[in-house]
């Protein structure tokens, strides 16, 4: 039987994983989608890209000085500035005015900062739900099985797309 954990199809894709933070009162991740999304539904309610783009700034992951994974620091720009209010109040978000916001999967929030620098710009696409509420979906190719394992514990959510 064929290895494929790293084949790659007759079209030259590769399968690109994204983690979704869905920007509720209570933490929520998503999981078990491929980016670029057009739209995708979590636990029934449907988020539709809200047309910023794949690419709306740069992303870090926070990491702990042993290299644990605590969260994920976004960049904002002027179209996406907004969210600095928006995500003020949420519990886990940590808000840096007109700069960044940043997603924390656990109360533990002391990153080092030169494990945090990635300034990864895979695919960070936003979206929008009905009810005007906001998630963010990051590329995760970066990420490794025990960063699946910390967010699994964060309590990630399915998700279903239409690429």
């Amino acid at each position: 039987m064929k290895d494929q954990s790293n084949s790659v199809p007759a079209d030259g894709s590769r399968e690109r994983p994204c983690l979704v933070a869905l920007l509720q009162p209570r933490l929520t991740l998503a999981k078990g989608l491929t980016w670029p999304q057009r739209a995708f539904v979590v636990s029934g309610k449907e988020y539709r890209d809200a047309g910023f783009g794949e690419w709306t700034g740069f992303y870090d992951w926070l990491r702990a000085s042993d290299g644990t994974l605590l969260g994920v620091r976004y960049w904002l720009d002027t179209s996406t500035a907004f969210l600095e209010v928006y995500a003020r109040n949420l519990p886990y978000v940590s808000v840096d005015p007109s700069r960044c916001i940043e997603v924390y999967f656990s109360d533990q929030r002391a990153f080092e900062p030169k494990l945090s620098a990635d300034q990864a710009f895979l695919y960070d696409a936003l979206f929008r739900a009905a009810d005007g509420e906001y998630a963010i979906a990051f590329g995760a190719e970066d990420l490794g099985g025990t960063d699946f394992e910390i967010l699994e514990r964060a309590g990630m959510l399915s998700a279903e797309g239409s690429a």
